[in-house]
């Protein structure tokens, strides 16, 4: 599998384990982003392709920061005040 298919994949199982923790349905999700159910459920197992608007509005709706849906609960980017030192940090 490709590396980039790899990391959607990925994005899309965190996406729907925060999901399922938080207690939401793919019901819930889908009235929050004012999408039909099954077409959450179509972004959600990787049949349509999440748009970056509703990327965030999903992660906004899960109560995540982005860089948490992309890289994992234990790593998380962090830039410097200007953006010119990208630092790759664990979260203890």
């Amino acid at each position: 599998m490709h590396n980039t298919q790899k990391l959607v994949e990925e994005i899309r199982e965190r996406i729907k384990k925060v999901r399922i923790e938080k207690g939401y349905s793919q019901d819930y999700m889908a009235i929050m982003l004012n999408i039909s159910q099954n077409s959450y459920h179509k972004l959600e197992r990787g049949h349509t392709k999440i748009h970056l608007q509703k990327f965030i509005d999903i992660a906004n709706i899960l109560e995540v920061e982005i860089t948490e849906l992309i890289n994992g609960p234990d790593h998380t980017y962090v830039f410097s005040k200007f953006y010119q030192n990208k630092v790759y940090k664990k979260i203890e």
